[in-house]
């Protein structure tokens, strides 16, 4: 715990010595940072408290799915933001998130990151980092918190295979990226900050061709699952909303939430799963 302390106070100078007024909250292992960030969020805590742990024993993704990671490999955080605007789709913060971390990899030394809808960061094909948004609770006082949460995998070399979490991803260090966690995490937290007033102040449409020029797969065939169907057409876009825009026989489909995934075929029509 005591290196933990360490950290969250390194980090917190950094930060401010940048101009970000952060209230850092360091741990070595927590059920999950996100359940830390909405707890803290439902009793008032203020924009940008920051939630990190080294390890999480129940961390998680985009729908339901589990985020883990060995102890001293990856980047884990939750920040609290409160958003003056809540009629604004949370899935285009969600896309703002996932472009600012694409950036923040960059910016702390990484590869190219491209990006693939709503919010993962591939570096060659592989997932390097992931976004999860979800909404807290208000009070009288306070507006109504929104709770972003990053996992970022920094360094896995030295892991065996069969220790790796998922074999499907990669992380920095496998791609030719030595870097410290601190100092990712510090590139991670400035980029979210910066995009972050970006959109409060215009939303996703000020950045989204940006989004889009990361984007994997454009105008190729692609398939998305949508609860229990699947739809197939080519990757028009992504709109001001963050909806996928799905075409095929001159008709384009608006897409809000679903799974993204190379395919085939030329028409948006159900398929079995």
């Amino acid at each position: 715990m005591a290196e933990q302390r360490l950290v969250g106070r390194r980090l917190t100078w950094r930060l401010s010595a940048a101009g970000l007024d952060y209230q850092v909250h360091c741990y070595t292992r927590v059920t999950s940072t996100q359940d830390l960030a909405l707890r803290a969020s439902a009793a008032g805590a203020p924009e940008r408290s920051l939630f990190l742990a080294d390890v999480q024993e129940a961390g998680r993704g985009r729908q339901g799915r589990s985020w883990l990671a060995p102890s001293g490999t990856s980047v884990m955080f939750s920040v609290v933001w409160r958003p003056p605007r809540l009629d604004w789709a949370r899935s285009s913060l969600s896309l703002a998130a996932g472009l600012a971390v694409a950036e923040g990899i960059e910016m702390s030394g990484g590869p190219r990151t491209e990006l693939k809808w709503p919010n993962d960061c591939l570096i060659q094909g592989r997932k390097v980092a992931g976004i999860l948004i979800e909404a807290g609770t208000g009070s009288a006082s306070k507006s109504a918190p929104v709770v972003v949460g990053v996992g970022c995998n920094v360094a896995w070399r030295g892991l065996a295979a069969s220790d790796r979490p998922a074999s499907h991803a990669t992380a920095l260090d496998l791609e030719g990226s030595s870097l410290g966690r601190e100092d990712v995490a510090f590139c991670l937290i400035a980029s979210l900050d910066r995009r972050y007033r970006q959109w409060c102040a215009g939303g996703l449409g000020s950045m989204v061709e940006e989004w889009w020029r990361r984007s994997v797969w454009v105008g190729e065939q692609v398939q998305v699952r949508v609860g229990g169907r699947l739809l197939q057409g080519r990757l028009l876009g992504v709109d001001g909303e963050g909806r996928l825009r799905l075409g095929a026989d001159g008709v384009e489909t608006m897409i809000s939430v679903g799974d993204l995934e190379p395919g085939e075929g030329g028409s948006v029509r159900l398929l079995p799963l």
